[in-house]
């Protein structure tokens, strides 16, 4: 198994999704028609319903319209127009469509081509116009540079989401103290950031559960209990997460190897 790593555990959004929630400078329930009719997967009539809040310059019924356009949902799929939509809503302050292309410029996709220099230069922008998902990458990435100022803007970033209750932040600030908990051998630090992963995952919160079976899995963190790891990694593997598919094959694997060593006999 591999062992607790930052960057192999924090499961980043690369890919967009229907913004239900309205932060715009709209009615409270603006968006409730066209959600309602979006959950119902009438996406016709979800479609024209957002292009109705688009018209009034709206940019998430822009970011949505993208997504939609970008899925072939209610309208045909078009891979080109979507991204002009996810352009037009960033031009216009939306930070949930600066970070998608971010995402895009990271790995590609959509037509464009990876490009770290447009990643980042997006990422910066989605941060700004206060993407919550962009301002935890951005502190991912700070914390993986290994370096005590580094260290320090991150958890300057991170507090006021801690203080929010987003759970990203406070899954990937806990990953960053059982680290130094580990590295700095404070029994106490370790113990309350394994606590406050196995809260989160008692939430169903998915990057927690992913950290909680690698350490009943690799045994070095937690006892090693294989079973409960293939559970964790079970369930997670039904939701589609990709990293718990591999994970799991490798907790099988390791069951495996351990049946055989107790299967074979003894040498006299």
């Amino acid at each position: 198994m591999k062992k607790l790593l930052i960057a192999s555990l924090m499961i980043a959004a690369s890919h967009s999704t229907l913004a239900a929630d309205s932060k715009a400078a709209t009615k409270p329930d603006a968006f409730a028609k066209a959600t309602q009719l979006y959950e119902a997967k009438n996406y016709p009539a979800a479609f024209i319903e957002m292009q109705r809040l688009a018209e009034s310059g709206n940019a998430q019924a822009i970011y949505n319209l993208g997504y939609m356009t970008q899925n072939g949902q209610g309208t045909t799929k078009d891979e080109k127009k979507a991204l002009q939509y996810y352009q037009d809503a960033s031009n216009k302050g939306y930070g949930k469509a600066s970070f998608t292309l971010a995402q895009l410029y990271r790995h590609g996709g959509l037509g464009i081509t990876a490009n770290t220099p447009k990643f980042k230069e997006y990422l910066d922008k989605a941060s700004k116009q206060g993407s919550e998902e962009a301002i935890v990458e951005i502190a991912t990435l700070l914390f993986a540079q290994g370096k005590p100022e580094t260290d320090q803007i991150a958890i300057r970033q991170l507090r006021p989401l801690i203080q929010k209750n987003y759970y990203p932040a406070i899954h990937i600030r806990a990953l960053y103290d059982l680290g130094q908990g580990v590295k700095n051998k404070n029994p106490a630090m370790r113990q309350q950031a394994i606590s406050t992963i196995q809260s989160l995952a008692e939430k169903g919160y998915a990057p927690s559960l992913m950290a909680l079976g690698n350490m009943l899995a690799n045994g070095d963190i937690l006892q090693q209990n294989l079973p409960e790891a293939k559970k964790i990694f079970t369930e997670l593997a039904r939701q589609g997460i990709p990293q718990a598919k591999e994970s799991l094959a490798k907790v099988e694997q390791i069951e495996a190897q351990k049946k055989q060593a107790k299967a074979a006999p003894s040498k006299p």
